[in-house]
């Protein structure tokens, strides 16, 4: 709320009849934080006395509130209480400010002095022009995350890794993530006992072929699968004598 000082009371001397006249004149104050009446002005034209009062005209809850607080914080210098009509019907505007800046531009509009002369409230508006400026506000940065920080390094990657075969994916409509993990792991088990087998078969061809050597540099011959079997034989005779 603006406010509203005692009135100044002054003389005023009407210049066609001669005779004197009261005049008192309120001051009024807005603060930083109150904001007046404030239009955008295409041309110069805009900032006519014509343009501006219709412009009250549009911002009428604003302009009738002013009325309603200065006619309440007053109330004690008038004869008798006055509505926001009867007011409205003797007040007159003037509108004074500096206009010196490119258009479009911004106009502020506040009133400043409310003078009582001769039953007619004039209200005197000051009004201010500034340049047009359209500040968008900073939006705020959007959280994005590299690439690199979601795919592997591939620079890491080896050729160990198994190929993905589609066919192996199971196509029913009911088949689950747990069944394909279950199904991996007795394909995993089974894969790791055929690589034991072979590691086996490997060690006995290794321990096979290391007893030949051995045989083949004691005796200068190596052995044959005859040679087996005739030295199987033999001794199956030599336990029959020894029976006998």
């Amino acid at each position: 709320m603006p406010t509203f000082h005692p009135p100044v009371y002054s003389k005023h001397t009407d210049n066609p009849n001669g005779t004197v006249e009261s005049c008192y004149t309120f001051t009024i104050d807005f603060s930083n934080e109150e904001d007046g009446i404030t239009i955008v002005a295409d041309n110069e034209s805009s900032l006519s006395a014509s343009s501006l009062q219709a412009t009250l005209s549009e911002h009428n809850e604003w302009y009738t509130t002013f009325i309603t607080n200065f006619m309440r914080a007053s109330s004690k210098l008038f004869a008798k209480p006055y509505t926001v009509d009867q007011v409205n019907k003797i007040t007159k505007h003037i509108f004074t400010g500096i206009n010196d800046t490119s258009f479009p531009s911004t106009v502020s509009l506040l009133p400043k002095t409310i003078k009582i002369r001769s039953g007619i409230f004039w209200i005197k508006w000051d009004y201010l022009c500034s340049p047009l400026i359209i500040d968008i506000p900073a939006l705020p940065e959007e959280s994005s995350t590299e690439i690199s920080s979601i795919l592997p390094d591939l620079a890491n990657v080896t050729d160990d890794v198994a190929e993905f075969n589609l066919d192996e994916v199971p196509m029913d409509k009911n088949a689950t993530d747990d069944h394909f993990e279950i199904d991996n792991s007795h394909r995993f088990y089974d894969k790791q006992k055929v690589k034991e087998a072979k590691l086996k078969a490997k060690l006995a061809l290794y321990k096979a072929q290391s007893k030949m050597r051995m045989y083949y540099d004691k005796y200068g011959n190596e052995v044959s699968d005859s040679d087996s079997s005739s030295d199987s034989d033999s001794d199956s005779e030599e336990d029959e004598e020894v029976q006998l």
